[in-house]
């Protein structure tokens, strides 16, 4: 998750300095986890017990604090296009992405930064 929101950031400070120059309105960046537990731990900016994954969640958190972010979703795990990829059974979300052009995502909850 830390490397996607990385690359989320490279991805939307670049957008950003294309948006500034063109006048155009900026795009937010969205961070979208199918784990309960990872965004109850980000929104509530609570700590965890499980020591490999602390310093992953506080890069998270700080990422969280410092607004690199426009907005936290817990999606359900039906809608994960990921689950594809990281599963051996996949749910048909990138299926019917691929098949429609189009992507449904059930939010679960979801925290917004204005």
């Amino acid at each position: 998750m830390v490397g996607g929101v990385d690359m989320a950031i490279a991805i939307g400070t670049t957008l950003k300095i294309i948006t500034d120059q063109l006048k155009l309105p900026a795009i937010p960046t969205i961070m979208c986890t199918n784990l309960y537990s990872l965004y109850k731990c980000l929104v509530k900016l609570s700590t965890i017990k499980e020591k490999c994954l602390i310093i992953d969640i506080m890069a998270l958190q700080q990422f969280y604090k410092w607004q690199e972010f426009f907005e936290i979703q817990w999606i359900n795990g039906q809608d994960n296009l990921v689950d594809a990829i990281i599963k051996t059974n996949p749910n048909k979300a990138l299926e019917t992405f691929v098949d429609t052009n189009t992507l449904y995502v059930q939010v679960e909850g979801w925290v917004k930064r204005e």
